[in-house]
């Protein structure tokens, strides 16, 4: 089991400054709203997150780690 906790990418960044990509499952998941969605709806928001977003090398092997890789379908990162 990892701790995506301690690897978070969620950083300080200053004002006007665009958020960096995630680069885990987890934060993905908490950034759309999902954190306490069934998995159903995270699965879904993470699609529709897919379908205008490239995920970094990072993200897919995480996503593949959380069990979300059917998702990524040809998108490897």
């Amino acid at each position: 089991m990892s701790n995506d906790r301690l690897w978070d990418d969620s950083i300080f960044t200053p004002p006007g400054t665009k958020r960096p990509e995630p680069q885990f499952a987890s934060t993905l998941v908490n950034r759309l709203g999902l954190a306490r969605a069934t998995r159903g709806q995270k699965e879904q928001g993470i699609r529709e997150w897919l379908s205008t977003n490239q995920p970094s090398a990072q993200l897919a092997k995480s996503l593949n780690d959380k069990g979300f890789g059917h998702l990524l379908g040809d998108r490897q990162g």
